[in-house]
């Protein structure tokens, strides 16, 4: 009995370390990353967040109805290390180009890869 307490103890230190490795994703199983689009939309929101940002834009249709997507970015601490400053350079209600990577399942989002900021394209990350 008492070994295999200590046998169910040390199987369930085992799943839940490695739990945090099975969590995390690769870009190609979420994005199609063999296809870049484009397109251009106001930014509503970027959060600043570890290990990956997110940018939350309205994008107006070909009808003209305008719709939510949201792109999943590295951290802006790639952006800074371009020479951007995120918080007096990119700013909500401002209108921006980005480049991104779909989703596989065609949600109305992608993988930023590149954006143009203020004149100037800026390749977030590289796929």
């Amino acid at each position: 009995m008492k070994k295999r307490l200590t046998s169910l103890v040390l199987a369930s230190v085992l799943a839940m370390a490695a739990s945090p490795t099975l969590a995390h994703h690769s870009a190609n199983a979420q994005f199609d990353t063999s296809k870049e689009v484009t397109l251009k939309g106001t930014l509503v929101e970027l959060r600043d967040i570890n290990p990956h940002s997110r940018w939350v834009v309205e994008i107006q249709n070909a009808a003209g109805k305008v719709e939510k997507w949201e792109f999943e970015g590295v951290s802006p601490t790639a952006l800074r290390r371009q020479g951007i400053k995120v918080k007096e350079e990119i700013k909500p209600g401002e209108t921006y180009t980005f480049t991104f990577a779909p989703t596989w399942d065609g949600s109305k989002g992608g993988l930023l890869v590149a954006m143009d900021i203020r004149g100037r394209h800026v390749i977030y990350v590289k796929i």
